[in-house]
C-alpha cells in the first residue's frame, strides 16, 4: 500500500512539473491571425518601424504627421535655418572663397544640429535632411569630427530599425 502512495505522489509531482513548463499560446495564434511581424509588413509604410522612444526623440510631437516626406512644415525655425544654410551654400558655390566655405560649413552644421537635436518634428521628417546636411559638410571638410559623429549616430538609428540609410 505504501508503494502505491509513493507512485501516485511521484506521478502527481511529474504532472505538476510538466504542466508548469507549458507555454501560453499567443493571442494572435488563438484567433487564427498572422504573427505580429507579418502583420507589420501589411501595415501602411507610415506605421512601420517606429522610432524608439529615447532621449534623442524627447522633443517629438505626439500629434505630428507620420508621412515619409522630408519637409519641415511644423517647425518654422527649422525652415529658416535650412534656408540660411542653402543660401550659404549658393554663395560658396559662386565664390569658392575660404571665408564663404567656413560660413557654409557653420550654417550647414547649425541647421543639421537643430534638425537632429531640437526640431519639433517626427524622426522621418528630421533625420533625412539632417543626414544630407552632414554629408554636405563632409564633402567640403572630410575631417569634420562633429559632422562625422552625428552622421554616424543617424546611420545607427536607421540600422537599428532595419531601414536603409537614405542618400
Amino acid at each position: 500500500m505504501y508503494k502505491y502512495i509513493i507512485r501516485i505522489s511521484a506521478i502527481a509531482a511529474i504532472l505538476v512539473i510538466f504542466s508548469s513548463c507549458t507555454k501560453e499560446v499567443p493571442k494572435e495564434l488563438l484567433n487564427n491571425q498572422k504573427p505580429q511581424n507579418q502583420q507589420q509588413n501589411q501595415q501602411p509604410n507610415n506605421q512601420q518601424n517606429q522610432m524608439p522612444d529615447d532621449s534623442i526623440h524627447r522633443n517629438l510631437s505626439k500629434t505630428q504627421d507620420q508621412n515619409q516626406s522630408t519637409d519641415t512644415k511644423g517647425d518654422p525655425k527649422a525652415d529658416e535655418m535650412m534656408v540660411l544654410a542653402d543660401d550659404a551654400e549658393a554663395k560658396y558655390q559662386k565664390s569658392k572663397s575660404e571665408g564663404d566655405k567656413k560660413i557654409y560649413i557653420d550654417k550647414q552644421l547649425s541647421a543639421a544640429n537643430y534638425l537632429m537635436f531640437e526640431a519639433n518634428l517626427s524622426p522621418k521628417k528630421k533625420y533625412k535632411p539632417a543626414l544630407q546636411r552632414y554629408n554636405k559638410v563632409l564633402e567640403i571638410d572630410p575631417k569634420n569630427s562633429e559632422a562625422m559623429e552625428n552622421k554616424k549616430q543617424i546611420e545607427d538609428i536607421y540600422q537599428s530599425m532595419g531601414l536603409p540609410i537614405p542618400n
